[in-house]
Protein backbone atom coordinates (compact mmCIF):
# COMPACT_ATOMS: atom_id res chain seq x y z
CA UNK A 1 0.00 0.00 0.00
CA UNK A 2 1.09 3.85 -0.98
CA UNK A 3 1.34 5.77 2.22
CA UNK A 4 2.54 9.30 2.60
CA UNK A 5 6.09 9.06 2.16
CA UNK A 6 6.31 6.71 -1.07
CA UNK A 7 6.95 8.37 -4.16
CA UNK A 8 4.34 9.46 -6.32
CA UNK A 9 4.51 9.64 -10.55
CA UNK A 10 3.90 13.06 -11.84
CA UNK A 11 0.49 11.77 -13.08
CA UNK A 12 -0.34 10.76 -9.97
CA UNK A 13 0.57 14.11 -8.25
CA UNK A 14 -1.10 15.58 -11.08
CA UNK A 15 -4.01 14.18 -10.81
CA UNK A 16 -4.22 14.25 -6.59
CA UNK A 17 -3.78 18.14 -6.82
CA UNK A 18 -6.39 18.65 -9.29
CA UNK A 19 -8.51 16.67 -6.73
CA UNK A 20 -7.08 18.79 -3.93
CA UNK A 21 -9.10 21.56 -5.67
CA UNK A 22 -12.37 19.76 -6.43
CA UNK A 23 -13.95 16.44 -6.27
CA UNK A 24 -13.81 14.99 -10.43
CA UNK A 25 -16.61 12.82 -12.15
CA UNK A 26 -15.58 9.37 -13.70
CA UNK A 27 -12.83 10.36 -16.92
CA UNK A 28 -15.81 8.39 -18.88
CA UNK A 29 -18.72 10.84 -17.87
CA UNK A 30 -17.25 13.92 -18.44
CA UNK A 31 -13.64 13.42 -20.20
CA UNK A 32 -13.88 17.27 -21.20
CA UNK A 33 -12.91 17.69 -17.14
CA UNK A 34 -9.70 15.80 -17.05
CA UNK A 35 -8.68 17.34 -20.97
CA UNK A 36 -9.11 20.66 -19.56
CA UNK A 37 -7.16 20.03 -16.43
CA UNK A 38 -3.82 18.73 -18.81
CA UNK A 39 -4.53 15.29 -17.84
CA UNK A 40 -4.79 12.56 -20.24
CA UNK A 41 -8.11 10.68 -19.75
CA UNK A 42 -6.49 7.16 -20.66
CA UNK A 43 -3.56 7.33 -18.30
CA UNK A 44 -6.02 8.87 -15.69
CA UNK A 45 -8.57 6.10 -15.90
CA UNK A 46 -5.48 3.72 -15.52
CA UNK A 47 -4.17 5.67 -12.73
CA UNK A 48 -7.45 5.91 -10.64
CA UNK A 49 -7.41 2.06 -9.43
CA UNK A 50 -4.17 2.20 -8.18
CA UNK A 51 -5.04 5.34 -6.13
CA UNK A 52 -8.48 4.14 -4.75
CA UNK A 53 -6.84 0.52 -3.55
CA UNK A 54 -4.03 2.50 -1.92
CA UNK A 55 -6.72 4.53 -0.34
CA UNK A 56 -5.25 8.51 -1.87
CA UNK A 57 -9.04 8.62 -3.45
CA UNK A 58 -12.12 7.46 -2.53
CA UNK A 59 -15.11 6.93 -5.50
CA UNK A 60 -18.80 8.61 -4.76
CA UNK A 61 -21.07 6.63 -5.13
CA UNK A 62 -21.60 3.85 -7.61
CA UNK A 63 -18.61 2.92 -10.28
CA UNK A 64 -19.98 5.75 -12.26
CA UNK A 65 -19.63 8.41 -9.64
CA UNK A 66 -16.82 10.66 -8.96
CA UNK A 67 -13.72 11.10 -7.39
CA UNK A 68 -12.72 12.42 -4.26
CA UNK A 69 -9.25 13.18 -2.26
CA UNK A 70 -8.80 11.14 1.20
CA UNK A 71 -7.28 12.68 4.37
CA UNK A 72 -4.36 9.83 3.34
CA UNK A 73 -4.16 11.30 -0.42
CA UNK A 74 -4.16 14.64 0.65
CA UNK A 75 -1.50 14.06 3.22
CA UNK A 76 0.81 11.83 0.65
CA UNK A 77 0.22 15.21 -1.71
CA UNK A 78 1.78 17.89 0.43
CA UNK A 79 4.40 15.42 1.42
CA UNK A 80 5.50 14.86 -2.30
CA UNK A 81 5.24 19.19 -2.58
CA UNK A 82 7.25 19.45 0.28
CA UNK A 83 9.83 16.47 -1.09
CA UNK A 84 10.22 19.17 -3.97
CA UNK A 85 10.55 22.12 -2.28
CA UNK A 86 13.07 20.46 0.04
CA UNK A 87 14.82 19.76 -3.22
CA UNK A 88 14.93 22.71 -4.72
CA UNK A 89 15.87 24.89 -1.57
CA UNK A 90 18.79 22.80 -1.15
CA UNK A 91 19.44 23.32 -4.73
CA UNK A 92 19.55 27.19 -3.89
CA UNK A 93 21.73 26.90 -1.45
CA UNK A 94 23.90 24.88 -3.65
CA UNK A 95 23.86 27.94 -6.24
CA UNK A 96 24.81 30.15 -3.25
CA UNK A 97 28.25 28.71 -3.07
CA UNK A 98 28.97 29.29 -6.83
CA UNK A 99 28.05 32.89 -6.54
CA UNK A 100 29.98 33.13 -3.45
CA UNK A 101 32.89 31.55 -5.56
CA UNK A 102 33.38 34.76 -7.37
CA UNK A 103 30.17 34.87 -9.75
CA UNK A 104 28.96 38.66 -10.24
CA UNK A 105 25.22 38.94 -8.47
CA UNK A 106 23.79 40.15 -11.93
CA UNK A 107 24.55 37.46 -13.71
CA UNK A 108 23.40 35.23 -10.73
CA UNK A 109 19.87 36.78 -10.27
CA UNK A 110 17.99 35.04 -13.43
CA UNK A 111 19.73 31.47 -12.90
CA UNK A 112 19.03 32.14 -9.18
CA UNK A 113 15.05 32.91 -9.82
CA UNK A 114 14.95 30.18 -12.46
CA UNK A 115 16.29 27.71 -10.18
CA UNK A 116 14.02 28.96 -7.36
CA UNK A 117 11.07 28.57 -9.46
CA UNK A 118 12.05 25.03 -10.28
CA UNK A 119 12.40 25.85 -14.30
CA UNK A 120 16.17 24.87 -14.10
CA UNK A 121 18.34 22.53 -12.36
CA UNK A 122 21.63 22.81 -10.17
CA UNK A 123 23.24 22.27 -13.09
CA UNK A 124 21.88 24.84 -16.15
CA UNK A 125 21.79 27.18 -13.31
CA UNK A 126 25.85 26.69 -12.64
CA UNK A 127 26.48 26.01 -16.17
CA UNK A 128 24.54 29.33 -16.67
CA UNK A 129 26.49 31.52 -15.11
CA UNK A 130 29.91 29.89 -15.85
CA UNK A 131 29.18 30.46 -19.93
CA UNK A 132 27.96 33.81 -18.84
CA UNK A 133 31.22 34.57 -16.74
CA UNK A 134 33.28 33.12 -19.54
CA UNK A 135 31.50 35.06 -22.30
CA UNK A 136 32.37 38.51 -21.11
CA UNK A 137 35.76 37.23 -19.80
CA UNK A 138 36.30 36.92 -23.81
CA UNK A 139 35.12 40.25 -24.40
CA UNK A 140 38.24 41.73 -22.18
Amino acid sequence: MLVPSGQLSPLQQHLLQELDLCDLPAPERAPETYLARDLDVEETREALPALVWSGLVERQGDDRGGFALTALGSAALHAAECGELTARLSAVAAFADTVAAGVPPRLAGLALRRLAEGTWTLEQAKASVCTTEELGADRS
